[in-house]
């Protein structure tokens, strides 16, 4: 991936863009730029007051934008969003955005109850795992209805390659201690990614990731999340929000990016090299 060369947002015009979890954050950031480019936009979420807010706001300065309300947990849900993103964007979705994410679930070790066990102890209540099934089990189907839908029939003589971007975190790589079930959500969002770039290729479908650091948003300024993380994030700092877009908007562009993850580090963006030529990211990773 050459960060450097220039964002074309040419190729975006007129495409149909579904993002989930867009209603704030990195997610209306990337659909703002989308718009901007000229495509039709589709933003989900479940925080309806916002998101249709923002979809009231970015169409009144003359872009096309439309707000649909959906739990990505629910596979009824997210047939109703394709379908109305598919109407919205003239019979067709070309790129898809699985963006929603949550970070609940601490540590296993902080789960486990207190009190030490006995042979007469009851057994201890069934952990949640609400962030394995907003992050990975959701985006799993997010996928495999984008794959499905990407089949429409196209007019073009020269059809766009349609493009799935993943967002993964680098959390997904050197992991994250203080909440098992998203450092395996995120691990979980490579493995997918591993599991379809290869296939993809033979569809003529474009699949890349993106893993940024920790930026700066509301999520992040959590007073949990601040009292784990502050004091990394006093050293190193915040990733760029504007470079996680720019990622997504090349990857989502750019014909030629295919099986690629784009590592958002607080020193800038690189290939990270997720494959076997690059030691699964592990190069540069540990830089």
């Amino acid at each position: 991936i050459n960060f450097g060369s220039p964002l074309y947002t040419s190729n975006l015009k007129d495409r149909s863009v579904l993002l989930t979890g867009a209603a704030s954050g990195i997610g209306l950031a990337c659909a703002i730029k989308m718009a901007e480019a000229g495509a039709f936009v589709t933003i989900s979420d479940v925080q309806e007051t916002a998101g249709v807010a923002m979809a009231q706001d970015l169409s009144s300065k003359g872009h096309r934008v439309q707000f649909v309300p959906c739990d990505v947990t629910s596979y009824a849900a997210q047939v109703a969003m394709f379908q109305r993103a598919i109407q919205f964007g003239n019979g067709q979705i070309d790129v898809v955005v699985p963006n929603a994410g949550i970070l609940t679930e601490r540590s296993l070790f902080d789960m486990v109850p207190e009190e030490p066990p006995n042979v007469d102890s009851p057994p201890p209540p069934e952990p949640t795992f609400s962030c394995l099934t907003v992050n990975l089990q959701a985006v799993y189907n997010t996928c495999y209805l984008a794959l499905h839908y990407f089949r429409l029939p196209r007019t073009e003589a020269h059809s766009f390659k349609p493009s799935i971007v993943l967002i993964s975190s680098l959390a997904g790589y050197i992991g994250y201690p203080y909440s098992t079930t998203y450092s395996a959500s995120k691990f979980g969002i490579r493995g997918l990614f591993y599991s379809i770039r290869d296939r993809a290729t033979q569809s003529c479908i474009r699949v890349n990731l993106v893993a940024p650091w920790f930026v700066n948003t509301a999520a992040t300024q959590q007073p949990g999340f601040v009292h784990d993380n502050g004091a990394v994030l006093d050293i190193v700092g915040f990733a760029s929000v504007d470079r996680v877009v720019d990622a997504v908007m090349r990857f989502g562009g750019d014909q030629a990016l295919h099986g690629r993850a784009a590592g958002i580090f607080p020193r800038g963006d690189e290939d990270v090299g997720d494959d076997l030529e690059g030691a699964y990211g592990g190069l540069v990773v540990a830089k």
